[in-house]
């Protein structure tokens, strides 16, 4: 008896010691947690996501179609965003919620503008000063050289050149993305999509030498490597997914007219838009998705 009390008195102090060292092992170990595990646990609440897709603003009501729309309409658009209580992101503070865990806005919305007409810049830009709203501009590569040779500058179908686009840059509020160096209306294919009897192989050569000579444009002149690819017309082929990946682009968009729920970083990809034509508000595509 007396020498179980005693082997008693012995094993437990190293039974706790035990369960001590053990607890402050667990709690290394989860403090000492990659950052990138970290960051994965801010994913795990749902993000709410809308997007609109915009092409360009005239102020001639015979201009103005499904692609095209008045720079009151999209006054009325942001008036109707700031009022009810949006917050316009872009694809970077996205990534700084993946990456960094950085919260995003109770409601978040992205505006998003393709193609780079100049009326962009004319009408749509002193909107976003003036209600300090962010927007996506996904310009053409190859309009963009044009432009900044011929010196054009009528609104009615002028192109952004490098100097406007390095302006709306510098602001803050403009993000600028991939939209192809020159797929966007390439003949014999729809958009970047794959040609009819063009082969895999043929598709991934030609589709990633375009892509990166736009890259490789904007960070001589813009000093920018672009994150997201945004896909004309909307068009995917079944490899053009993976090429995007591999290309290094962490996002992309794409037409379907649907709200985004995002769970992780993988949803980022294919990234859906509710297209803004004119006589259509903000506030009747929105209000049906609230």
């Amino acid at each position: 008896m007396f020498i179980s009390l005693r082997l008693k008195h012995l094993i437990l102090p190293v039974i706790l010691a035990i369960c001590i060292i053990s607890a402050i092992t667990i709690c290394i170990f989860v403090d000492s947690k990659p950052a990138s595990l970290a960051a994965s646990t801010s994913s795990d609440k749902e993000i709410k996501l809308p997007i609109l897709m915009y092409h360009g603003i005239r102020k001639s009501t015979s201009a103005q179609n499904k692609y095209v729309i008045s720079p009151d309409e999209f006054e009325s658009d942001l008036k109707y965003i700031k009022e009810n209580g949006y917050e316009t992101i872009v694809v970077a503070d996205l990534l700084e919620y993946f990456d960094n865990g950085k919260a995003l806005p109770k409601k978040p919305i992205m505006i998003t503008f393709d193609d780079g007409c100049l009326n962009n810049y004319t009408y749509a830009f002193p909107l976003l000063k003036k209600y300090n709203a962010k927007m996506i501009l996904s310009p053409i590569g190859k309009c963009i050289d044009e432009y900044s040779k011929n010196g054009d500058k009528n609104p009615a179908y002028a192109q952004a050149d490098w100097n406007t686009l390095r302006e709306m840059l510098d602001s803050g509020l403009v993000e600028i993305q991939n939209h192809t160096y020159n797929m966007h209306a390439s003949i014999g294919r729809v958009g970047a999509s794959q040609k009819i009897g063009e082969s895999d192989e043929e598709y991934r050569k030609n589709l990633s030498e375009d892509l990166k000579k736009f890259n490789e444009r904007m960070k001589a002149e813009l000093n920018i490597t672009p994150t997201a690819f945004t896909y004309p017309y909307g068009a995917i082929s079944k490899n053009s997914p993976d090429i995007i990946k591999e290309l290094g682009f962490r996002a992309s968009f794409d037409c379907s007219e649907k709200i985004n729920h995002i769970k992780s970083e993988a949803d980022l990809h294919e990234l859906h838009r509710f297209i803004r034509p004119h006589n259509k508000s903000s506030a009747e595509i929105l209000s049906k998705i609230e």
